[in-house]
């Protein structure tokens, strides 16, 4: 229960740093493209890697599982493009709500890759959970076209690295720096043509890039982290949390009140979290 419960305050605090970082990257606009702030991003999180891997040294870079880490690494940043074109090309509500969709694509791949046993309260939790997203973003959803299938589609990759996180730790396998080194790593092969054909952000602007350089990737951390700890379907509903802390961050920093469809939203995505939590041994002894 003590791994549980730390697996779920990591995913918390992965969810605060997460809406920190899409706060300032929404504030930036323009003035920084994408695969700028995902090269910053990655090369952050290298950083990161060596300042807490100083005492092992080269070591974390030892796997026996290079062919999966680095499938782990592209399907990353093959999920990042999907989701800066769909947001490109799509209503934001609309895309924000079909980014959602990955709690579902994470029951799904937990139960094909990790055989685990996905049960009917967890389904209903992501259910639940989808729900409430819809509720608080009230996408429109009035166009048919293919770039919302290109989304949904694409969301499954981020729900595949979560995954995939899980099963690089599994026992014998991986550390979470090891993990975390390999993603970024590939990130930053990935978009560096974009330092010969972008110009470097405004000196202006670095105080908002920090919220990449330094939430990004403690939050990134801290979800490869607690999948070690705790079953990955049943921290799938935790990623809907972003989404509470907004509509709070809004009624605190702002003075933004939520609508009624907006409250139900929020209390929809906890009581999702809460049927997800998995029950102690003895309760599911109990239960037989």
């Amino acid at each position: 229960m003590k791994s549980q419960r730390l697996a779920v305050g990591l995913m918390i605090g992965q969810a605060i740093l997460f809406a920190v970082e899409t706060a300032m990257i929404h504030h930036l606009g323009s003035r920084a493209s994408a695969m700028q702030l995902a090269l910053l991003r990655s090369s952050a999180g290298l950083l990161l890697v060596g300042s807490l891997a100083w005492k092992t040294g080269w070591s974390v870079l030892k796997t026996s599982q290079l062919p999966l880490q680095m499938l782990r690494g592209f399907v990353s940043v093959i999920y990042l493009w999907v989701l800066i074109y769909s947001f490109a090309h799509l209503p934001f509500a609309d895309a924000t709500a079909i980014s959602y969709t990955q709690a579902a694509y994470i029951a799904v791949f937990s139960a094909l890759i990790l055989n685990e046993r996905v049960a009917p309260l967890k389904w209903a939790a992501t259910a639940i959970g989808t729900v409430g997203a819809v509720l608080i973003v009230k996408p429109a959803f009035l166009d048919r076209n293919i770039v919302y299938l290109i989304a949904l589609i694409g969301t499954s990759f981020n729900g595949l690295s979560f995954v995939l996180n899980k099963y690089l730790q599994r026992p014998g396998g991986d550390s979470e720096l090891t993990t975390m080194f390999y993603v970024n790593a590939v990130a930053v092969v990935c978009n560096l043509p974009v330092l010969a054909t972008t110009a470097l952000p405004e000196r202006t602007v670095w105080p908002w890039v920090s919220g990449v350089l330094i939430f990004g990737p403690l939050g990134m951390y801290a979800g490869i982290v607690a999948v070690r700890y705790a079953s990955a379907s049943s921290l799938g509903p935790y990623t809907f949390l972003r989404l509470v802390i907004a509509v709070i961050g809004g009624v605190v920093l702002f003075h933004e009140i939520p609508d009624l469809l907006s409250w139900l939203g929020v209390i929809a995505i906890l009581s999702s979290c809460l049927l997800a939590v998995e029950p102690p041994p003895r309760a599911l002894k109990a239960a037989r």
